[in-house]
Protein backbone atom coordinates (compact mmCIF):
# COMPACT_ATOMS: atom_id res chain seq x y z
CA UNK A 1 0.00 0.00 0.00
CA UNK A 2 1.04 3.40 -0.84
CA UNK A 3 0.24 5.62 1.42
CA UNK A 4 -0.34 8.41 -0.67
CA UNK A 5 -2.25 6.68 -3.92
CA UNK A 6 -4.97 5.36 -0.70
CA UNK A 7 -5.07 9.00 1.15
CA UNK A 8 -6.29 10.36 -2.44
CA UNK A 9 -8.59 7.56 -2.90
CA UNK A 10 -6.94 5.17 -5.59
CA UNK A 11 -6.16 1.37 -5.47
CA UNK A 12 -2.57 0.66 -5.59
CA UNK A 13 -2.07 -1.80 -8.19
CA UNK A 14 1.15 -2.01 -8.38
CA UNK A 15 4.19 0.57 -8.84
CA UNK A 16 3.08 3.64 -10.45
CA UNK A 17 0.16 1.97 -11.26
CA UNK A 18 -3.77 3.26 -9.69
CA UNK A 19 -7.13 2.93 -10.46
CA UNK A 20 -10.32 4.52 -8.59
CA UNK A 21 -14.04 4.56 -8.96
CA UNK A 22 -16.34 6.88 -9.96
CA UNK A 23 -19.50 5.80 -7.87
CA UNK A 24 -22.37 8.35 -9.53
CA UNK A 25 -22.50 6.20 -13.11
CA UNK A 26 -20.05 3.13 -11.86
CA UNK A 27 -17.16 4.03 -13.57
CA UNK A 28 -13.77 3.48 -12.62
CA UNK A 29 -10.55 6.01 -13.82
CA UNK A 30 -7.14 4.28 -13.99
CA UNK A 31 -3.61 6.15 -13.93
CA UNK A 32 -0.14 5.30 -14.86
CA UNK A 33 2.85 6.77 -13.77
CA UNK A 34 5.92 7.12 -15.50
CA UNK A 35 9.65 9.04 -14.82
CA UNK A 36 8.64 11.84 -17.45
CA UNK A 37 4.76 12.12 -17.48
CA UNK A 38 1.03 10.19 -16.19
CA UNK A 39 -1.28 8.77 -18.25
CA UNK A 40 -4.78 9.14 -16.77
CA UNK A 41 -7.49 6.35 -18.53
CA UNK A 42 -11.01 8.42 -18.49
CA UNK A 43 -12.18 11.63 -16.64
CA UNK A 44 -15.74 10.71 -15.24
CA UNK A 45 -18.72 12.51 -16.23
CA UNK A 46 -18.95 15.81 -15.37
CA UNK A 47 -16.46 18.94 -15.37
CA UNK A 48 -17.33 18.61 -11.39
CA UNK A 49 -16.05 15.40 -11.67
CA UNK A 50 -13.28 15.56 -13.67
CA UNK A 51 -11.72 18.21 -11.25
CA UNK A 52 -12.21 15.61 -8.08
CA UNK A 53 -10.50 12.88 -10.28
CA UNK A 54 -7.75 15.76 -11.70
CA UNK A 55 -7.12 16.51 -8.32
CA UNK A 56 -6.83 12.80 -6.52
CA UNK A 57 -4.60 12.19 -9.17
CA UNK A 58 -2.40 15.15 -8.29
CA UNK A 59 -2.77 14.34 -4.92
CA UNK A 60 -1.34 10.73 -5.39
CA UNK A 61 1.61 11.99 -7.85
CA UNK A 62 2.42 14.92 -6.24
CA UNK A 63 2.38 16.22 -10.17
CA UNK A 64 0.42 16.84 -12.92
CA UNK A 65 -1.26 14.56 -15.33
CA UNK A 66 0.27 15.25 -18.93
CA UNK A 67 -2.26 12.24 -20.97
CA UNK A 68 -5.55 11.31 -21.18
CA UNK A 69 -6.28 8.20 -22.68
CA UNK A 70 -10.53 7.93 -23.22
CA UNK A 71 -11.85 4.26 -23.76
CA UNK A 72 -14.97 5.10 -25.33
CA UNK A 73 -17.30 8.27 -26.36
CA UNK A 74 -19.81 7.23 -23.59
CA UNK A 75 -20.42 10.47 -21.36
CA UNK A 76 -19.77 9.03 -18.20
CA UNK A 77 -16.33 8.52 -19.34
CA UNK A 78 -15.10 11.38 -21.21
CA UNK A 79 -17.05 14.55 -20.02
CA UNK A 80 -14.54 15.51 -17.20
CA UNK A 81 -11.86 15.81 -20.10
CA UNK A 82 -12.75 19.59 -19.76
CA UNK A 83 -10.95 19.71 -16.30
CA UNK A 84 -7.35 18.88 -18.00
CA UNK A 85 -6.29 21.99 -19.58
CA UNK A 86 -3.78 21.55 -21.59
CA UNK A 87 -3.38 17.67 -21.30
CA UNK A 88 -2.58 15.91 -24.37
CA UNK A 89 -5.82 13.57 -25.23
CA UNK A 90 -5.88 10.46 -27.20
CA UNK A 91 -9.64 9.04 -27.22
CA UNK A 92 -10.89 5.93 -29.16
CA UNK A 93 -13.04 6.55 -32.54
CA UNK A 94 -16.00 9.29 -31.84
CA UNK A 95 -14.98 11.08 -28.86
CA UNK A 96 -14.33 14.00 -30.63
CA UNK A 97 -17.80 14.14 -31.77
CA UNK A 98 -18.86 13.79 -28.37
CA UNK A 99 -16.49 16.77 -27.02
CA UNK A 100 -16.91 18.96 -29.37
CA UNK A 101 -20.53 18.91 -29.45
Amino acid sequence: MDAAWEDSGWEHLAPGVGRCRLPRWDATAGLVAGRFGALLFDTGATLREGREVRMRAEAALGRRVTHIALSHPHFDHVLGTAAFAGVQVYGAVGTRALLTR
